[in-house]
């Protein structure tokens, strides 16, 4: 067969065919010293499909020279097999890992989104919390340490989350570098991930608000909360709930002063 024939029958480009004999891997049987014309035969036939089906599995070309050199049974494949396998299931990890990012990053700006298109004011709300399913890194320590527990929570558990990321405060006070604190995701699904609690909050009766801006301006809204659970005769309870609808960004850092925070305080009837 000329090359062009032999192009349509083997499914392979004339460019791919001329770079394979520069290298090596499939060569015509015959090739005019006058003209250039080149011609395959029945021997390149059997290569080429052996090579069709090797480039399938993602061989590169020096790999697929050394295989049609050394090989010429199944059998002597067992090496280059699970060689190639070894980097395809590491590519996939790879690659699943990009995916559950990517959604994660979708959801936490879709959550952003909604965040934002809220009434920019500081209306209470009363609420009624559904039951949640989170997984969640309980700590004692620093206020500002949260931000190394969601990075450890959205690598193990990203791919499962189902909503934005919140923090939960045990605490009914203020307290120094030994706040009991709660890094947590919405997931869709109970997992068991190391160092990780996988659990149903529990809901209920809350007042919300939700805070633009920085964090450190967050003890404004909580202000203007705890007033309103004073004024209704309601008493605070915990742990407080603060959702990060929109916060520095997964990507390109983002300016405080647009981030988006829910903060929920449950409430219950006071005990005169």
């Amino acid at each position: 067969m000329t090359i062009g024939a032999f192009s349509a029958a083997t499914k392979l480009t004339v460019k791919t065919l001329r770079l394979y004999e520069a290298e090596g891997i499939l060569v015509p049987e015959r090739v005019d010293p006058l003209t250039g014309y080149r011609d395959y035969g029945e021997n390149s036939w059997r290569r080429a499909r052996v090579i069709g089906t090797l480039r399938e599995f993602g061989f590169s070309h020096r790999e697929l020279l050394e295989i049609v050199t050394a090989c010429f049974d199944d059998g002597d494949l067992a090496v280059f097999f699970e060689k190639r396998l070894r980097e395809v299931e590491s590519d996939m990890a790879r690659l699943r890992s990009a995916r559950d990012r990517l959604i994660l990053c979708l959801r936490s700006e879709a959550a952003g989104a909604k965040g934002e298109n809220m009434k920019r004011d500081t209306e209470i709300r009363e609420k009624i919390l559904g039951e949640v399913l989170l997984c969640g890194i309980r700590y004692r320590g620093g206020y500002g340490e949260i931000g190394t527990r969601f990075q450890e929570l959205f690598r193990k558990a990203g791919r499962h989350a189902q909503g934005a990321p919140m923090g939960l405060y045990y605490d009914g006070e203020y307290r120094e570098g030994d706040a009991d604190i709660e890094a947590c995701l919405p997931v869709k699904k109970t997992v068991s991930l190391e160092r990780i609690d996988c659990r149903v909050l529990e809901g209920g009766r809350a007042l919300c608000a939700v805070h633009y801006g920085p964090y450190e301006t967050l003890g404004n809204t909580y202000k203007l909360l705890f007033d309103a659970i004073e004024g209704r005769g309601l008493s605070a309870l915990t742990p407080t709930r603060e959702i990060y609808l929109k916060g520095p960004g997964m990507v390109f850092p983002r300016s405080p002063e647009r981030f988006v925070t829910e903060v929920q305080i449950p409430v219950g009837a006071r005990n005169d």
